[in-house]
């Protein structure tokens, strides 16, 4: 019962970290604004590794802007969680004597991996599956630029069910074993129901693109928080 409660709790976290967020808020941002941001990223998560715990102090304010404060509770719990078991991994083999570890290093490595998590799950969530959907159609690849669309709907739909089915057994007191059987029964029931409902939309090339309405304000935030990014890296380098 306490593993099946642990579980649906953690899997409503990973749940909000990911899929809190529709096609609003930064996804509504300029392709080449999304560009550049998740471009200065990257580079200061390749140049300065060390230095990627400084990923915090940019995403968690412009995440409370959009998805919001329980998306920002979410990817912050997820990410602490992660930091801290490497860090235990890493400290408990310090203690074999293969290198020296104080604890000051230990947070360090916790910092770094909230830093490192929370730039990377805001990267793939101001990824809008519409510009995935529209980058299909011009590279020619109609008969699959659907794809995006309905992963998009169906992986947080399955991850719901999934957790719905735990906490019911966390009600009933019941195994974690015992749930996986109904929650992958219900997942391939929607999975049917999907493909029966989409039949034609998946073997059909699409005929044209979907439009977006872009948002003026999120597009210059992200501008904002880029330049800021580049003025920070070019210090670390020099």
């Amino acid at each position: 019962m306490i593993l099946t409660g642990f579980l649906s709790w953690l899997l409503s976290v990973i749940y909000k970290s990911f899929f809190l967020t529709g096609d609003e808020g930064f996804r509504r941002a300029h392709v080449l604004a999304k560009a550049t941001f998740i471009l200065s990223i990257i580079l200061l998560i390749l140049k300065n590794p060390a230095r990627s715990y400084l990923l915090t102090l940019f995403i968690i304010p412009i995440g409370l802007i959009y998805p919001g404060l329980e998306w920002v509770i979410a990817i912050t719990t997820l990410t602490a969680l992660v930091g801290f078991a490497m860090g235990a991994s890493a400290y408990l083999l310090s203690l074999t004597g293969l290198y020296h570890m104080t604890p000051l290093e230990l947070l360090l490595i916790m910092a770094r991996s909230i830093g490192l998590g929370t730039g990377l799950v805001f990267m793939f969530i101001i990824i809008s599956p519409i510009e995935l959907f529209n980058l299909l159609y011009l590279l020619g690849l109609r008969s699959i630029a659907v794809v995006p669309l309905l992963l998009a709907k169906t992986t947080p739909l399955g991850v719901r069910s999934f957790l719905d089915s735990l906490m019911v057994g966390s009600l009933k007191h019941e195994a974690f074993t015992k749930r996986i059987p109904p929650a992958v029964a219900g997942l391939i029931e929607v999975g049917r129901f999907i493909d029966e409902y989409s039949y034609w939309k998946l073997r059909t090339p699409v005929k044209k693109m979907i439009a977006i309405n872009r948002s003026y304000d999120y597009t210059v935030i992200l501008l904002i928080i880029s330049l800021f990014l580049a003025i920070l890296q070019a210090k670390l380098w020099f």
